[in-house]
């Protein structure tokens, strides 16, 4: 962050050193405009998003203000815009590109990337278009010679709420789901639903059985399946709200393409929230419970170092762990906690496909086999490694290094570059999500708790992306869609 603040700052110093290197035509919008070779011009899109074509006869693209129903009057999120490929964007989990303040883009068919997010034919000039959010006003400049690209404004109703439109969709899929309105269940329903979920539990798809033909540590996943990994959510309902509302996953659950990872510590508040507060625990789980319910083969949680009762879970000398037990008793009842401490006894601890694999915390420091984790119910030590371990520092030289991940990835038979994914570690407070960890390749730590942005990875086709996506008050923003 510090980093960030110094670039933006030497950047307004050459601007008043040297206003010539960066002036712009301001230009208004309001039909096709063609852009000329080298010259730059300023427009805003706050009214409506715009479509923008590299060269004549090419596929559109589409630039909208990126959209956060509770995020200000005008329902976007500040100097923040999304770019993508309508043709994909609304039917398919798929990337897109953020353009966030001080971003550039430079777009062409140069890149591989570039032709595979925004399918971008190779017919394309290299370097066809630059694009950069200046304090959310937007510098275009076309790089190549006339006829270059041109931009025009989607105004008709349509599209100019069309992404708004689409998420308010979710939103009532949700409801459905969730319940009408979201709010913590009544003693009796909230038992019956987590009996029905240690039900599934105790017979889960694609859990090998150990040696005592209960379910086994491992979720072994059909390579198949678009997975999407959460990270530690800490009773943020909202976090998890927004994952379920954004890109095509909710659609992808729906029709059972899809596969939803939740990678434990869903639970105890953290941050700048009352740490002994447990009312949003217990809804976090009634609605981890319920998705588990209405998507039984593919919706897994797995056991993280905050789903016990552990007198050494705490947090700023505020014992957690008993305090959430308390909590269920009192709210209720024991059958309640027995249940809760039955689901905890069922969870696995890894879930893996050929694709990828995650686990709460670490991979394993000691010597392991997939046997070993497939009949960890009485393994306290690779417990332990996977669900509280860390990164290896100089203060902890307990924890895990590259060679951990490599003996991880062979255990589970997979290739040497497979991402490895975990939670547990919040590595900075300025992100929510951080790629090839220590130096490590294709290694990730999601934590998906942070107040500003959820971070979460997603496979499409077979490779895992990181994405994240602006915090909203989502459960008030559901709650108070009227009824049809």
């Amino acid at each position: 962050m510090f980093q960030f603040n110094v670039r933006k700052l030497l950047k307004k110093l050459l601007k008043s050193a040297f206003p010539n290197l960066f002036w712009s035509e301001e230009v208004i919008i309001k039909d096709t405009y063609h852009l000329s070779n080298k010259k730059k011009i300023k427009a805003h899109i706050r009214d409506y998003p715009f479509q923008i074509n590299l060269h004549p006869d090419s596929k559109t693209l589409h630039l909208y203000p990126e959209p956060a129903l509770g995020c200000g009057s005008d329902g976007v999120v500040p100097n923040s815009y999304i770019l993508f490929d309508p043709d994909s964007f609304y039917s398919e989990v798929c990337r897109f590109y953020h353009l966030q303040d001080d971003d550039t883009i430079i777009l062409g068919s140069s890149d591989p990337e570039q032709r595979a997010i925004l399918n971008i034919s190779k017919k394309t000039p290299a370097r066809t278009l630059s694009i950069s959010n200046e304090d959310g006003s937007l510098i275009f400049q076309s790089l190549v010679p006339d006829p270059g690209p041109s931009i025009a404004p989607l105004i008709q109703d349509k599209k100019v709420k069309q992404v708004v439109n689409w998420r308010q969709t979710k939103l009532r899929r949700l409801r459905e789901i969730l319940g009408n309105p979201i709010a913590l269940l009544p003693p009796d329903e909230a038992l019956e639903l987590l009996q029905e979920v240690n039900e599934i539990l105790e017979h889960e798809e694609h859990r090998p059985r150990d040696k005592e033909g209960r379910p086994g540590g491992v979720v072994a996943l059909p390579d198949e399946s678009t997975t999407v990994i959460v990270g530690d959510l800490h009773a943020r309902v909202d976090n998890l709200l927004v994952v379920l509302s954004q890109n095509n996953f909710l659609e992808a659950l729906d029709a059972g393409r899809a596969t939803l990872v939740i990678i434990g510590d869903a639970v105890h508040p953290e941050g700048d929230n009352a740490l002994d507060e447990m009312q949003s625990s217990m809804l976090m789980m009634d609605l981890i419970f319920k998705l588990k319910v209405h998507f039984p083969q593919q919706v897994f949680y797995l056991r993280g170092n905050h789903d016990s009762f552990s007198e050494e879970i705490s947090k700023q000398g505020v014992p957690q762990g008993l305090l959430w037990e308390k909590t269920l008793r009192k709210q209720r009842g024991k059958a309640y906690k027995k249940e809760m401490s039955r689901f905890y006894e069922l969870l696995p601890y890894v879930a893996y496909s050929k694709h990828f694999a995650t686990c709460h915390a670490a991979p394993p420091v000691s010597s392991t086999s997939l046997d070993k984790i497939i009949n960890i119910r009485n393994n306290r030590k690779l417990y332990n490694e996977l669900a509280d371990n860390r990164l290896r520092q100089a203060n902890r030289p307990s924890g895990y290094a590259g060679s951990d991940v490599k003996r991880f990835r062979k255990c589970l038979d997979l290739k040497k570059n497979t991402p490895v994914i975990v939670g547990h570690t919040c590595l900075s407070l300025d992100d929510t999500l951080w790629e090839n960890v220590n130096e490590i390749e294709n290694h990730y730590v999601v934590y998906s708790s942070d107040i500003r942005r959820v971070g979460l990875m997603a496979q499409i086709g077979d490779r895992f992306y990181p994405f994240r996506y602006p915090v909203e008050p989502m459960m008030s923003i559901i709650n108070a869609i009227p009824d049809e």
